[in-house]
C-alpha cells in the first residue's frame, strides 16, 4: 500500500523527483502517517520491481505504470 502512495507522490511531482521533495510532500499529504520515514525503502522496492529508477543526479523517475 505505501509503495503505491510513494508512486503517486512521484507522479504528482511530475514523474521525476528527489527524495527530499517526496518526503516533504508525504509529510504534507499524510501528516498523521510515518510514511515519510520509509520513503527510501519504498523507492528501493519500486525500483526493484521496475516501476521507477534512480537517475545519476539522485532523483527518481517513473518507468512503468503501477497497476491499480
Amino acid at each position: 500500500m505505501s509503495q503505491k502512495l510513494v508512486y503517486q507522490l512521484i507522479k504528482e511531482l511530475g514523474g521525476t523527483a528527489f527524495p527530499k521533495q517526496i518526503i516533504e510532500l508525504a509529510k504534507k499529504r499524510y501528516p498523521d502517517s510515518k510514511l515519510y520515514a520509509y520513503i527510501y525503502t519504498r523507492l528501493q522496492s519500486l525500483a526493484k520491481w521496475g516501476y521507477i529508477r534512480k537517475n545519476p543526479d539522485g532523483s527518481w523517475s517513473i518507468m512503468a505504470e503501477l497497476p491499480c
